[in-house]
């Protein structure tokens, strides 16, 4: 099952997401324990493409993001 911190993870890590994504390494490492904002996904989603990680998608990306917090743990 992906997780927040599965799709940082995919995608190099917190920092590699902060710097491809041109944010705070703060703002993207709460992802992990938050989730990720919705307003990230498609952003996410092209990185993935770009860097060959197909399970990454919008779908992925929401379907993550409507499960309880426990369930994504």
């Amino acid at each position: 099952m992906m997780t927040p911190d599965s799709v940082i993870d995919a995608l190099g890590g917190t920092k590699a997401v902060a710097q491809a994504l041109s944010l705070a390494l703060p703002t993207v490492s709460v992802w992990r324990t938050r989730g990720i904002p919705s307003g990230h996904w498609l952003p996410l989603s092209r990185l993935a493409a770009e860097k060959g990680v197909p399970e990454i998608t919008l779908e992925a990306l929401a379907e993550i993001a409507g499960r309880p917090e426990e369930a994504r743990a």
